[in-house]
């Protein structure tokens, strides 16, 4: 069982670095074969600790990573219909959002121990695709969010513990939302993922539509991915916000104005027409003729004014909070970050200001330090894993 542990953790994070079988030989420095590879993959035989510590070296992650269970268990929830997306790129996304998820339910475990998403997973049962108008709104109130057009979406998701993965490639791939369960199956995180590199606009809706998949309970007799992009057009743009920005009924708009709109509600010009049909604040016909203009300009592809696509800065600034505290090593957060830690400063400007404190402060600060590195070590065994070597046959 632990070999196939281990081999499932050895392609897990290949596949994270987009690694075949021989690019990993490769960046082994060939101290192991393709065919050894497979087999540590599949199960059948295991690495030594040299080689398995090479392995390790050449994924960037710990050795001790790869000898232990994931500290989450990934559940995916839905991929686009239609997508395209062959067996090997779904595994290689889904091993690049567990990878990432379990690295960022690590420093949550750390910084935020009792703290898990405010989210009603599957509780928003569906009968007809207008509910989501008030479901978005619930969802709303449960963030305290009011009714207001949202500024920064990323950084919203990730303050409520719903980490934004954003992916590379030119893979025919729009999103994809997960949840992650500790291993006593409590929730512990969810994930929405969206590609990178392409208009904010259209990055906040596939976000918007991802947690509408995570939240809704649609039943078979709709279409889920219609009612998941109506839920994320209404979350984004609210129907009574939308009503007081535009008015009950239209039956002209002036492209002005719909850039305006845009850039109020943050959504696509394509996204916002969708909308005020949703509404009914435009007639079929009012939707059909910019249909057409959408299409004959080619702003599907390429809008007007697009939206600088959204960061978020909670896992950096997360990071740098857990090393700054000691709990991890600058090595760690060197990894999580992909960049150097440059802690010599940071360690001499804490070490002065430790010299300031009184005798009872220090030790007060040692006492809470040390109880915590008890409680860390406590909860997690990688430090008791390694007692002996690892066979290669």
């Amino acid at each position: 069982m632990k070999n196939i542990m281990l081999g499932q953790r050895i392609r897990q994070f290949r596949l994270a670095k987009n690694y075949s079988l021989d690019e990993l030989v490769a960046a082994t420095g060939g101290i192991v074969s393709k065919v050894a590879l497979s087999k540590y993959e599949r199960g059948i035989i295991k690495p030594s600790n040299k080689v398995l510590t090479a392995i390790a070296k050449a994924l960037d992650v710990k050795t001790i990573n790869l000898a232990v269970e994931p500290v989450v268990k990934v559940k995916f929830i839905a991929y686009r219909k239609g997508s395209g997306l062959s067996k090997k790129e779904q595994s290689n996304i889904e091993s690049i959002v567990s990878s990432k998820l379990e690295d960022r339910v690590k420093i949550q475990d750390l910084l935020f121990a009792s703290s898990k998403p405010n989210l009603p997973v599957k509780n928003f049962k569906v009968n007809s695709i207008e509910d989501v108008e008030s479901f978005s709104v619930e969802l709303r109130s449960k963030w305290k969010l009011g009714l207001d057009p949202i500024g920064n979406f990323t950084e919203l998701l990730e303050n409520n513990f719903v980490h934004v993965i954003l992916i590379n490639g030119d893979k025919p791939f729009d999103g994809i939302s997960a949840l992650a369960y500790s291993n006593d199956s409590q929730l512990k995180a969810a994930a929405v993922v969206s590609k990178n590199k392409i208009p904010g606009e259209r990055q906040r809706l596939n976000l918007a539509h991802e947690l509408g998949h995570i939240v809704l309970d649609v039943p078979k007799n709709l279409d889920e991915e219609k009612v998941a992009f109506r839920f994320g057009g209404a979350f984004l743009a609210p129907k009574e916000t939308v009503l007081k920005a535009v008015g009950q009924r239209r039956e002209h708009f002036q492209p002005r104005e719909l850039l305006i709109l845009k850039k109020i509600f943050g959504i696509s010009i394509q996204a916002l027409i969708f909308r005020l049909k949703d509404l009914d604040i435009i007639s079929q016909t009012s939707f059909s003729n910019w249909y057409r203009i959408i299409n004959k300009n080619n702003w599907k592809k390429n809008e007007p004014m697009p939206m600088k696509e959204e960061t978020s800065h909670w896992f950096e600034k997360n990071v740098l909070h857990a090393f700054s505290e000691g709990m991890i090593s600058s090595d760690e957060a060197a990894r999580l970050l992909g960049e150097d830690i440059d802690s010599q400063e940071l360690s001499l400007i804490k070490k002065k200001e430790f010299l300031k404190l009184s005798q009872s402060d220090r030790n007060k600060i040692l006492s809470d330090q040390a109880e915590k590195f008890i409680q860390h070590y406590n909860n997690d065994n990688e430090w008791k894993v390694f007692g002996g070597d690892i066979v290669e046959y």
